[in-house]
């Protein structure tokens, strides 16, 4: 739940992955093949020369230099800089305010973020149904939101577990005077497999 677009996420990630699947096979297959080796002993002059060429057609002014080494430089900032951007996004959309009033004569109210996480935290943290919890808020669209992650015991219905968090919330919902919108995440996994069932 950040501001970073999926698709663009995993585009990169894959795309980055095969570009370096593919060096790392080619390398390989030059170190250990002969036949390979012998391939790229007779291709790499040809390469060499024709690429040579092409810097040397493309002269810029009278500095001896060739234009490609422009395009590539700035293709190389453009990416350095899309990169920066790409990271900076990553792990935006927390936020630290849960609710503000609308202002009055005497001030405006603001509800931190942390009450509601404590709160929540606290309710659920020593249910023996659960092996761990973890509540965060994010910004969605401008609208806060909690994200409730749990744990669930071996054996603990699913039901049993959103009926449990529903009536926290719920709670949490009476006690702030507004509906807080939120995400419950229910987990089993390799912990919930391993640690002995509860008896509930």
């Amino acid at each position: 739940m950040n501001n970073t677009n999926r698709a663009l996420n995993r585009t990169v990630v894959i795309v980055t992955g095969i570009v370096l699947m593919a060096l790392g096979a080619g390398a390989i297959a030059v170190a250990l093949l002969p036949d390979v080796r012998s391939a790229w002993g007779d291709t790499a002059p040809g390469v060499f020369d024709t690429v040579t060429g092409w810097f040397r057609a493309t002269p810029m002014v009278d500095t001896g230099n060739s234009w490609i080494w422009v395009g590539i430089i700035a293709a190389l900032v453009l990416a350095v800089v899309a990169a920066i951007v790409f990271m900076l996004r990553q792990g935006h959309g927390h936020t630290g305010t849960l609710l503000t009033d609308d202002p009055t004569d005497h001030g405006t109210t603001t509800i931190d973020t942390k009450v509601a996480e404590d709160a929540v935290q606290e309710a659920l943290e020593n249910r023996p149904e659960l092996l761990s919890t973890r509540v965060s808020t994010y910004s969605v669209r401008g609208t806060p939101m909690l994200k409730v992650s749990v744990t669930a015991r071996r054996g603990v219905s699913p039901r049993e577990v959103t009926t449990m968090v529903d009536e926290v919330l719920h709670n949490l919902d009476a006690l702030l005077g507004a509906e807080i919108p939120a995400l419950v995440h229910i987990s089993g996994g390799f912990r919930a497999r391993t640690k002995a069932a509860a008896r509930v």
